[in-house]
């Protein structure tokens, strides 16, 4: 009897764990990614920057990873609702439209297309490549921003002309794969004006230079799997995985790491839910580096981030 006892006990036990491992991988590979989708907004001190541009409303999106699953379809309109919402004046792609390792299914890409061109945008839609664009195929994505109107940046810049004035959107090369330089990518741009600077991965903040106003990254997805009293389990750059996703300070400079849409890799997002991020800019005239603490907390009070800093006597290591 005490043997039949200790067997059912085991047996309940063994039942409970399947559960918790079956509601996690539910939770994991289809609630989180497809179910779940935040707006996050933040408003930024940047350098260059007159507060003449604070009205303008920016949203970042990245890292779709599109593939040819039966809600994909669904996911990727979803995201586009979210931005129109937000009748935003510029919308910048952060790269990843596609996925791009041999065993991933892609959506076909006349229904992406026919998808991202419903994408609004006063003064103009904006994009760079990221990694796995260029393990698809450069020319496939340049076909597929072609289709949808967004202007592709690579290595190179475009004026953005405002009722409010002029501003300039810069972005290289994807770090990973590509051959990048921020000379021609700055070409022509005037000393002193407010630059937007985009790459894919956030790992060369060091290197970007100190007359941008404001970097905006992805690829990091967030971590796309973070942990309780933990955080993010990596960052996949070169950044320490603090610096997954978010506000920050590096080496003097101002960093958005937006967690992107979709997954890579492993199809899966636990305590790292999809996002679009919508951000103002404001003057840094009241700062010397160009943000501070405070300035951070206000511009973040939304999203329930902290934001961290790095300085340049810093290392990086994950």
């Amino acid at each position: 009897m005490r043997s039949l006892f200790h067997i059912l006990k085991v047996a309940r036990i063994k039942c409970f764990i399947l559960l918790v491992l079956a509601f996690a991988w539910i939770w994991g590979a289809v609630i989180e990614p497809y179910f779940m989708l935040e707006t996050t907004h933040v408003t930024i001190k940047a350098r260059n920057w007159s507060d003449k541009f604070s009205t303008l409303k920016i949203v970042l999106v990245g890292d779709f990873h599109a593939g040819a699953g039966p809600f994909e379809v669904w996911r990727i309109k979803k995201a586009v609702d979210a931005i129109n919402a937000e009748n935003p004046d510029i919308v910048i792609f952060l790269g990843d439209f596609f996925n791009g390792r041999f065993y991933q299914t892609r959506m076909d890409i006349e229904t992406f297309a026919n998808i991202l061109s419903k994408v609004r945008a006063k003064y103009g839609k904006y994009s760079i490549l990221g990694n796995h664009d260029v393990y698809c195929g450069v020319n496939k994505i340049r076909d597929l921003l072609s289709m949808a109107d967004i202007r592709l940046l690579v290595n190179s810049n475009d004026k953005i002309n405002t009722p409010y004035g002029d501003i300039y959107i810069a972005g290289i090369a994807d770090p990973v794969t590509s051959s990048y330089a921020y000379k021609p990518t700055l070409s022509g741009i005037p000393d002193g004006a407010p630059i937007i600077f985009l790459s894919h991965s956030p790992g060369v903040m060091r290197e970007i230079p100190d007359r941008v106003s404001v970097t905006f990254s992805g690829h990091t997805h967030g971590g796309q799997i973070c942990l309780p009293f933990y955080g993010a389990i990596t960052s996949n750059c070169a950044l320490p995985r603090r610096y997954a996703s978010g506000l920050a300070e590096l080496y003097g400079k101002v960093l958005y790491t937006n967690r992107g849409l979709g997954t890579s890799r492993i199809p899966l997002r636990f305590f790292c839910p999809p996002e679009i991020t919508v951000v103002r800019l404001e003057s840094d005239s009241l700062t010397k580096s160009g943000i501070n603490d405070s300035n951070i907390s206000a511009g973040l009070k939304n999203s329930k981030k902290s934001a961290t800093k790095i300085t340049k006597k810093d290392p990086i290591t994950n």
